[in-house]
C-alpha cells in the first residue's frame, strides 16, 4: 500500500510573541501524528503569528506565499486547511495543480462569520468550489458556510479538548468565584465584563486571563482600589486547567464566537459557565444544567446572574458541575482526531 500524505495548512500557530495563537491547531497536528499509521505521513505548513501593522501583515503574507510555492510541486493525497480566510487562495492554487487531491477546510468562526461578506463574496465563493469537505466547528458556523459559500458537503466537528489536561481535580480548592479567559476585545464582551466587575462587591474573587493594554490598565486600577482580582497573562493549558478547577464559574459575555473552546475546557474541568445568549453558546449551554445565559441585549442582567449563582447551595453546585463534566465526552481531542483521520482515509 502506498504512503498516504497529508498536508495541514494554517495561518494561526503558536510563536514566541503569541504563544497560544492557534494552539488548538498545534494540538490537533500532534494528536493526529500520534494516531497516524506507519503508512501515513502528516506534515504542516503554517504562519507563526506575530504582532504587526497592516503593512507588516501584507509583507508577511507575501513572504508566506513564496514559502508555499515549493508545496505546489509536492504530491499530497489530502490538504487540510485551518481558517478559510485568507489562505484558501493558496490551497485553491495547489488544487489547480493537483485536482485529485482532497481539500478539507476547518472553518473556525470569524473566518466565515465576519471575514466573508457581501463585499468580497464574489472572490471567495468561486474559491470555495474547490472544497471537498467543509468542517465548521459548530452549527451556527455551518449555517454560514452553507448560505454564504453554497458548500453542501459538511461535517460539523469542533477542534477538540485534551481530556488528559482538562479534567476535574478533586484536590484543588476553589480560590476564585469567577474566571474570564480571552483577549480583551470588544467582540469578546470585555467591556460588559469590566462594567459588571465594577458593580460587583469588592469581596468577589475574580481571575482574569488575557491581554489588551487598555483593559489591563483598567483592571490594575481596580486592584489598586481594593477589588479582589488576580490578573494573568500567557497561561499554558496545564495552568489554565488548574485555574478552571480553582474557579466556581467561567464568565464569557461574547458578542460573537465560532464554537468557543474555553467553555468546553472549563466544563471538562467541572466548571459551569455563564455566557451571553448568542447562538454559538446556545449550542453548548443548557440553561440551569451546565451553566447560565443572560440576554445580550440586557448586559446588566449579567451581574444579577452572577450574584444568584453565588447563592447556590453546595448540592446544587455539585450537580451543575457534574452536568458540565458530562456535557461533551465526544469532544475529547483524541476522539475528534480519530474522526478527522477517518476523513483523510476516504
Amino acid at each position: 500500500m502506498s504512503e498516504l500524505k497529508i498536508l495541514l495548512v494554517s495561518n494561526a500557530y503558536p510563536s514566541a510573541s503569541k504563544k497560544y495563537s492557534g494552539i488548538f491547531v498545534k494540538n490537533q497536528y500532534e494528536e493526529l501524528n500520534k494516531q497516524a499509521r506507519d503508512d501515513e505521513q502528516i506534515t504542516i505548513f503554517y504562519l507563526s503569528r506575530s504582532i504587526t501593522g497592516a503593512l507588516g501583515s501584507a509583507i508577511k503574507y507575501i513572504r508566506l506565499f513564496f514559502r508555499f510555492m515549493p508545496q505546489l510541486f509536492k504530491k499530497y493525497h489530502v490538504v487540510h486547511l485551518h481558517f478559510f480566510v485568507p489562505l484558501i487562495s493558496f490551497v485553491w492554487l495547489y488544487k489547480l495543480f493537483h485536482p485529485k487531491t482532497r481539500l478539507l477546510v476547518t472553518f473556525h468562526g470569524g473566518d466565515i462569520n465576519l471575514q466573508v461578506n457581501k463585499r468580497n463574496l464574489w472572490f471567495y465563493k468561486p474559491l470555495a468550489r474547490s472544497i471537498d469537505l467543509a468542517i465548521p466547528v459548530g452549527e451556527h458556523v455551518a449555517a454560514n458556510v452553507r448560505s454564504k459559500l453554497d458548500v453542501a458537503n459538511i461535517l460539523v466537528l469542533p477542534v477538540g479538548v485534551d481530556n488528559r489536561v482538562f479534567y476535574p481535580r478533586k484536590e484543588v480548592e476553589k480560590q476564585f468565584d469567577f474566571i474570564y479567559v480571552g483577549s480583551f476585545f470588544h467582540i469578546k464582551g470585555i467591556d460588559i465584563f469590566y462594567h459588571t466587575l465594577c458593580e460587583s462587591d469588592k469581596s468577589t474573587r475574580f481571575c482574569i486571563v488575557g491581554k489588551g493594554d487598555e483593559y489591563h490598565k483598567k483592571f490594575e486600577e481596580l486592584i489598586a482600589q481594593g477589588y479582589d482580582i488576580s490578573l494573568k497573562i500567557d497561561q499554558s493549558h496545564q495552568q489554565l486547567s488548574t485555574l478552571y478547577n480553582q474557579s466556581r464559574f467561567l464568565v464569557l459575555p461574547s458578542r460573537s464566537e465560532g464554537f468557543p473552546t474555553v467553555t468546553v475546557e472549563a466544563m471538562f474541568c467541572g466548571t459551569p459557565v455563564i455566557t451571553s445568549d448568542i447562538p454559538q453558546f446556545k449550542e453548548q449551554v443548557r440553561q440551569g444544567e451546565n451553566g447560565f445565559m443572560f440576554n445580550r441585549e440586557q448586559p446588566e442582567d449579567l451581574l444579577k446572574l452572577m450574584d444568584s449563582s453565588l447563592r447556590m447551595s453546595d448540592e446544587q453546585y455539585k450537580q451543575m458541575s457534574k452536568q458540565a463534566i458530562a456535557s461533551f465526552p465526544h469532544l475529547a481531542l483524541n476522539t475528534v482526531c480519530a474522526r478527522i483521520l477517518k476523513e483523510y482515509r476516504c
